[in-house]
């Protein structure tokens, strides 16, 4: 589930999950989500993503930066991201299929284009029953 908040100009996002793979997966999709219509992306194409970082929010900025160069470099319209593992152990861990095809406006409609992921009021957290991460991407 996620949710956009209140932000004079940039876009706010709330993500909350069971998971952390599941955390990752729905901010996946809420970012790109800005971007274009996710749900009109068939699933003709992927791509392996393993990445490492520090802590979890260095990994989410990681995560939706990774996103937004395949969007921007490859053309590659992300349909559904397949978050297979996510741990920290020391260092926090990504392993990932992103699934999409070729960004076509015309299919998948064009909204509005996302500059970079920010470490702007990023915050991920466990509440005892759901994580929650708070991230901005800038537009």
């Amino acid at each position: 589930m996620y949710e956009y908040l209140d932000h004079t100009s940039d876009v706010y996002i709330h993500v909350c999950s069971e998971s952390l793979e599941g955390l990752f997966a729905e901010s996946a999709e809420a970012a790109t989500e800005v971007m274009f219509n996710t749900r009109a992306v068939e699933m003709r194409r992927s791509i392996q993503v393993e990445m490492d970082a520090k802590d979890l929010e260095q990994l989410l900025y990681l995560w939706i930066d990774r996103l937004i160069y395949h969007f921007d470099s490859d053309s590659f319209a992300l349909g559904r991201a397949e978050v297979e593992k996510v741990e920290v152990d020391g260092i926090a861990r990504l392993s990932a299929i992103l699934w999409g095809e070729e960004y076509d406006p015309a299919k998948h409609g064009q909204r509005t284009g996302i500059k970079a992921m920010t470490y702007s009021l990023m915050r991920i957290h466990h509440d005892g029953g759901a994580w929650h991460a708070y991230f901005v991407v800038d537009i």
